[in-house]
């Protein structure tokens, strides 16, 4: 890194410490990001472990917390320098691969198993060592490690239907800025869950890029609250609109665009109908009191490349605005593979006789998209709709089935690249 990288960064940290003050101005926020005390990071480590991961130059550390446990597992291969030079290049081949040419998404897919297969060897595998009793972590990712998808590292695994054993094969893992934001979550994942509220695809101004199945994903969602769903789209989804009805609800699924920006980081938003954007700052206003915001859009989690801290994104700030789980994309997601991983989450969340937590439903929902092949997908959906199962709009059904006729043979498995599954993570409970 140049001097002038370095004079860059040191600004940078100094405009995210002045936004980090802004939003301690605003009533409430006092303690925004605020590192918590040991005796908080214990309370919010009774549950499941806790882990903190952080790069140093002479290599790294984890800290594996359970109640008043820590334990220190050594991180030899996340230097500074090997951390930097893998998040430049993840971030290149993905500003690349919006370009839409074979070359540059060959080039990302291939960048993104590598920087993945290295997260497994210098981070993941020895935290994973001392987590297999657990079945469950929440990790809290410091400095350029949040831009990586963790639970999306992978070894050889021959017995593997891809080939591979990924990180979120051996745990449930969920991310948090920080403890005292876990606890907080915790106290409102404890309320009804029984309102829902969607937008799809707000029509923004000439040039925009559409959402194709952003109406299946809202067709989707709404059958998972049958009777109790309110939704905005098109024209209708303004600001106003979408903020009174996320005061509502007490689930959130906006299958629209959304921009971070940790130059500016109250700025953040989401992009609604015409010239709209709701912004970080407006949400923290808001004062909601969310089960689950799913940001079925793209980069709703990536903070941008400016900054050396991903602490304030719209994940963190969902968190922080009152939602105890904050679903949100890393890169740009394919539009058809996210429409067929959220019908598989709200039916495991919300369909099955014993249903799971949101955490692990999004867990096994990316198994499941990656693992089963072409012909399993459909012969689940025909069957579903032979039987009229509410999981499965009609709409959905026909929009899935013809994909899988179209592109592919039945043996094949057309979503097993991580691109295509793991650029969802979880933050919170």
């Amino acid at each position: 890194m140049s001097d002038d990288d370095l004079i860059g960064l040191g600004a940078a940290r100094r405009e995210l410490d002045e936004a980090i003050g802004a939003i301690r101005g605003v009533p409430g926020f006092g303690s925004f990001l605020a590192p918590p005390g040991m005796d908080e990071v214990a309370v919010a480590a009774r549950y499941q472990p806790l882990v903190y991961l952080a790069a140093a130059e002479a290599g790294g550390l984890a800290m594996v917390v359970r109640g008043e446990d820590v334990e220190h597992v050594p991180l030899p291969g996340l230097t500074g320098e090997a951390l930097r030079g893998r998040v430049a290049r993840h971030l290149e081949l993905h500003g690349a691969d919006k370009e839409d040419t074979p070359t540059a998404t060959d080039s990302w897919r291939t960048g993104l198993d590598d920087v993945t297969r290295w997260l497994w060897t210098a981070v993941m595998e020895p935290v994973l060592g001392r987590l297999r009793a657990d079945g469950a972590a929440t990790l809290v990712a410091g400095g350029l490690l949040g831009l990586l998808p963790l639970h999306a590292a992978w070894t050889q695994d021959t017995s593997r239907p891809t080939g591979r054993r990924y990180a979120l094969d051996e745990s449930t893992l969920t991310y948090v800025p920080n403890a005292r934001a876990l606890t907080a979550a915790r106290e409102l994942a404890e309320g009804p869950v029984e309102r829902l509220f969607t937008v799809a695809d707000p029509a923004r101004e000439a040039g925009s890029r559409r959402l194709d199945n952003a109406g299946i994903e809202a067709l989707v969602a709404a059958a998972a609250f049958p009777g109790s769903t309110e939704s905005a789209g098109g024209t209708a989804a303004d600001v106003p609109t979408v903020s009174a009805a996320l005061g509502r609800a007490d689930v959130a699924h906006l299958a629209c665009h959304g921009e971070a920006d940790l130059m500016t980081p109250l700025e953040s938003r989401l992009l609604l109908s015409g010239t709209d954007a709701l912004r970080l700052r407006d949400l923290l206003a808001l004062r909601l009191r969310l089960r689950l915001a799913v940001l079925s859009a793209c980069e709703t989690s990536v903070p941008g490349d400016e900054l050396p801290d991903e602490v304030v994104s719209l994940p963190t700030g969902l968190l922080q605005a009152g939602a105890a789980g904050v679903i949100g994309a890393l890169w740009e997601v394919p539009d058809q593979a996210t429409a067929m991983l959220m019908t598989e989450f709200y039916r495991r969340w919300r369909h099955q006789e014993r249903p799971v937590p949101p955490p692990t439903a999004l867990r096994e929902a990316q198994i499941w998209l990656r693992d089963t092949t072409n012909g399993e997908k459909l012969s689940a959906y025909r069957k579903a709709l032979a039987e009229g199962a509410g999981w499965l709009p009609e709409q959905a059904a026909d929009e899935f089935t013809l994909l899988l006729e179209l592109r592919g043979a039945p043996d094949e498995r057309l979503f097993a690249g991580p691109d295509s599954w793991a650029g969802f993570a979880y933050s919170g409970v």
